[in-house]
């Protein structure tokens, strides 16, 4: 994705909110380093993790950044990392892209997809250990790197029933 144009390259600190709610999301992320979340927050303050993106990862709200509407998620860095910010008119006009570079955005696009719609189904349908399994599959080098009361969240259950799922999981 070289040949998009690229508007800025920061370092983002831990802990930093790159977009949050009632924003309009004028930039897609790629994580060079490090890694982000998007998340929403419920009624009760409740945070509800939707996505992780480590290296190589594409991240925004895919309705805001087409639309121009508010989002009601917030995307964090969830480690030091550097990103790159692309802007909507970089993804609005395809014929100054090359093929390459169109081949690139649609496997990112469609991998985030395929993503979103196993993480949805494991949520209606699969059990806490399956839904591990799939993170693990999904996101297998953040196992190491995150905190359990992330993977915990992303996945629907406390820190302690990860914990021993976890355990669980070792003994097998």
């Amino acid at each position: 994705m070289d040949n998009i144009k690229i508007r800025k390259r920061k370092q983002v600190a831990k802990g930093e909110t790159l977009l949050s709610h009632g924003d309009i999301a004028t930039y897609a992320y790629r994580v060079e380093s490090g890694c982000l979340k998007s998340y929403v927050i419920d009624n009760s303050g409740k945070e509800h993790i939707l996505q992780f993106a480590p290296e190589g990862w594409l991240i925004s709200d895919v309705d805001s950044f087409t639309n121009n509407k508010p989002t009601v998620i917030f995307i964090e860095a969830i480690e030091n990392s550097e990103v790159s910010f692309i802007g909507q008119e970089d993804y609005r006009d395809f014929s100054r892209l090359d093929k390459d570079v169109l081949i690139e955005m649609s496997k990112k696009y469609r991998n985030n997809m395929i993503a979103t719609h196993k993480r949805i189904i494991a949520l209606l349908s699969a059990t806490a250990e399956e839904r591990y399994v799939e993170f693990t599959e999904t996101y297998p080098t953040l196992v190491q790197r995150l905190p359990l009361k992330l993977i915990a969240s992303y996945i629907g259950i406390t820190p302690e029933y990860l914990s021993d799922l976890r355990r669980k999981i070792a003994k097998k």
